[in-house]
């Protein structure tokens, strides 16, 4: 009797558990069915912007509605993933700026718009190739026009430029196996050309013989501290040297006893397996130096404060800027394509007067070697051309 009744009071228990799980009519209940989203995200940018910008106007900040996203459902993400944020500023050229929003079940949807910054172009320069105005509260700059030329006339300004070792008043003739040559200096389609080759002779010249050929030019007025000084040149591609600095005299007796160098720029064509390794950026290099040469009557080491800028350009690819505010004896500041680099303290005071010089030359540390072009190559390859070189000065308003 008592077997009967628990196995009762068993079947009650599993009938009710049962019916627990039942829905009001008995039926047992079907399985949920998963939602999926397969609607995309939306998104939207702002038209395409177009700013154009004064010769020497800064950069630009560049303002927009920043797009957000939106979706049927809660938790849709929106990221910037290409170009600059609104409020940045932009470079010259074209931006492309995308953006993407995602929503909880990974969809996606995108857009972009340009930002293109232009510069107008402008010969009517009133002041340095500088972005922005760097002369002083209540000063202005002046062109200094012995020590400026653009190069717009048939044949070199005899009287604003030595081209002729012989007679200008350092009397160098260059590092052998290349020889200062008047004769490869030219003025044609608005350039200053300096042409380096391989001669089919070797030439005399100060009792050596010379196989290559390169030039020197000096300004015949001297440059002087607080004075700025630019010029826009695009490198030769060979071996040899492309460079725009100020040369200084230098006299044990009569003095001056310091010997100072001011480089701007000096840079190479080519670089090549026997270029020095200190040297195997010169062909993309904006590098900067100031001397004080080694002399019996002054220092016996040399003392040297260079500064560089690795660039992703060859020099010889294209026309470069390329400019030096010598503000004082003690501050020498250089810019490159109107923006400002970096800044020199020189080893000693830089209070003497010098001459604008462009030198094209050869390196015992990037030497000649079998590959060369200076026979083979292109006239234009073989060419530093510069196109101006501006001197400017402060004056009052």
């Amino acid at each position: 009797m008592n077997r009967l009744r628990n196995i009762s009071l068993l079947a009650t228990i599993l009938f009710t558990m049962t019916c627990t799980a039942c829905k009001d009519d008995g039926n047992m209940p079907e399985k949920e069915q998963e939602i999926t989203d397969e609607i995309s995200p939306e998104i939207s940018c702002p038209e395409d912007i177009m700013l154009s910008i004064g010769a020497l106007d800064e950069e630009p900040t560049v303002d927009y509605n920043t797009p957000v996203g939106t979706d049927n459902n809660e938790g849709a993400i929106t990221k910037q993933t290409a170009g600059l944020a609104s409020g940045e500023i932009f470079p010259e050229g074209t931006t492309t700026n995308t953006f993407v929003v995602t929503d909880a079940s990974g969809n996606t949807s995108s857009c972009s718009f340009d930002v293109t910054v232009t510069r107008e172009a402008t010969d009517d320069v009133t002041k340095p190739y500088v972005y922005g105005n760097i002369a002083p509260e209540g000063k202005k700059w002046v062109l200094v026009e012995n020590l400026s030329d653009e190069f717009d006339g048939p044949e070199l300004d005899g009287s604003k430029w030595h081209n002729d070792p012989a007679t200008d008043p350092f009397g160098w003739y260059g590092r052998p196996p290349a020889l200062f040559d008047p004769e490869n200096v030219a003025v044609a389609d608005g350039n200053l050309r300096v042409t380096v080759l391989e001669y089919d002779q070797p030439k005399t010249a100060k009792g050596k013989s010379w196989t290559h050929g390169g030039a020197i030019l000096r300004s015949r007025e001297k440059a002087v501290p607080g004075q700025f000084y630019e010029c826009r040149m695009q490198a030769n591609a060979t071996v040899m040297s492309s460079t725009f600095w100020i040369a200084f005299t230098q006299n044990c007796n009569n003095g001056p006893k310091r010997k100072l160098e001011l480089d701007i720029q000096e840079c190479v064509g080519r670089v090549h397996e026997g270029t020095h390794s200190w040297a195997q950026k010169w062909d993309a290099t904006y590098h900067s130096n100031t001397w004080r040469h080694a002399r019996s009557c002054d220092v016996a080491e040399s003392e040297s404060a260079p500064k560089k800028k690795d660039l992703e350009e060859k020099n010889h690819s294209r026309f470069f800027v390329y400019g030096c505010w010598w503000k004082s004896p003690t501050e020498i500041l250089f810019y490159l394509d109107g923006e400002y680099v970096y800044t020199i303290t020189p080893p000693t005071d830089f209070d003497l007067e010098g001459h604008i010089t462009m030198a094209i030359e050869t390196y015992d540390w990037n030497p000649i070697d079998e590959n060369n072009i200076l026979k083979t190559g292109s006239e234009d390859k073989r060419t530093t051309k510069y196109d101006w070189v501006r001197t400017w000065k402060l004056v009052d308003e």
